[in-house]
């Protein structure tokens, strides 16, 4: 009874140690503060700046009356002629999750506002990083990682000693 007592509570703290290490997605809003607008932002720089991991939420916030957001293909992407689009939003306030390592494309399905610039490439990455490495520059990165494996090995030893 004792021994499955110390099982169960190692893997609580394993559980609790890979919550810790593996952080919830990132929310960006496309645009920042301008949003989902024609002209004053370049989106390609914008997603540029990012670094986009699986899990990551996109926000886009825009007047519906004016835009509405597509996801398409590469080749609508470029071309800027939707015919088929994998979805179609339009409530002012939509999101997508990166759900998948790999490419994105969004663009504004009203007339002439992909031509002009309102369509966005978001690239994400295969591995998952958390938050804090995200901001971290790499010594203050590796100092997170040993933050969490120093509570997960106190914890795991509490557990053995007290259960």
């Amino acid at each position: 009874m004792a021994f499955t007592k110390r099982r169960i509570m190692l893997l609580l703290c394993f559980i609790m140690a890979a919550s810790v290490e593996l952080s919830t997605a990132a929310v960006y809003e496309v645009g920042d503060s301008k949003g989902w607008i024609v002209g004053n932002v370049d989106y390609n720089d914008w997603a540029f700046s990012k670094n986009f991991q699986v899990n990551d939420i996109l926000n886009f916030n825009y007047n519906n009356k004016y835009h509405n957001v597509m996801q398409v293909s590469s080749q609508e992407y470029y071309s800027c002629t939707v015919t088929d689009p994998m979805a179609t939003l339009n409530t002012g306030k939509d999101s997508f999750t990166l759900s998948a390592p790999g490419d994105y494309y969004y663009v504004c399905g009203f007339p002439g506002h992909c031509q002009i610039g309102q369509k966005v490439h978001i690239q994400v990455s295969g591995s998952q990083v958390n938050s804090a490495q995200r901001k971290a520059n790499p010594s203050e990165a590796s100092a997170v990682s040993s933050h969490s494996f120093l509570w997960f090995s106190i914890m795991g030893m509490l557990g053995i000693c007290f259960y």
